[in-house]
């Protein structure tokens, strides 16, 4: 009996090592992305979700393709919501990584000050945004036909584009 519960963690550990995670941030590869153009459309897709701006048309750039309905929605989405997450973002509580996704630092002093229905809505509030973002990712690096090993270096380009727009250094964990 013993030995069945001193294995059974150690096959969950070692499980969880073959399990590819998809927000793992990796060395971005820039071969073969053209990245002005990828910088360009970033740009234009994180001024229109600071600014707000519902009816913005961002069109295809340089082999970097954002008409899809997927792509399309992802970012329709994201301006819809921007309200929230900038409201988010200027609390101590929210930061922004370099691999382009939004973080609760779930603390003690973030436990004292929120109730769990205010809890529940902020993890709400930035899962949905991510997916959002990591649907913006994928859905630009497959309608633009960009390798898989691309969406490193499609989130480098958004966080950098975002960090542009809000206008200076966000709060950045450097936990990585």
């Amino acid at each position: 009996m013993r030995i069945r519960l001193l294995v059974l963690p150690l096959v969950i550990v070692a499980g969880c090592h073959t399990v590819a995670n998809p927000f793992v941030h990796q060395k971005p590869q820039y071969s073969g992305i053209p990245m002005d153009a990828l910088k360009a459309v970033a740009l234009q897709v994180e001024q229109a979700v600071e600014k707000g701006e519902r009816n913005v048309v961002i069109a295809d750039q340089g082999g970097i393709v954002v008409s899809g309905e997927v792509v399309r929605q992802a970012i329709r989405t994201r301006i819809i919501r921007s309200a929230l997450v900038k409201e988010m973002r200027a609390s101590e509580f929210v930061c922004e990584k370099e691999n382009g996704m939004l973080y609760i630092l779930r603390s003690t002093k973030y436990k004292r000050a929120t109730s769990s229905r205010d809890r529940d809505r902020d993890a709400g509030i930035v899962m949905s945004e991510n997916n959002d973002r990591w649907t913006l990712y994928e859905g630009i690096a497959k309608s633009s036909g960009l390798p898989s090993r691309s969406l490193s270096a499609i989130q480098q380009a958004f966080y950098q584009a975002r960090v542009q727009c809000m206008g200076g250094a966000p709060p950045v964990s450097q936990e990585k």
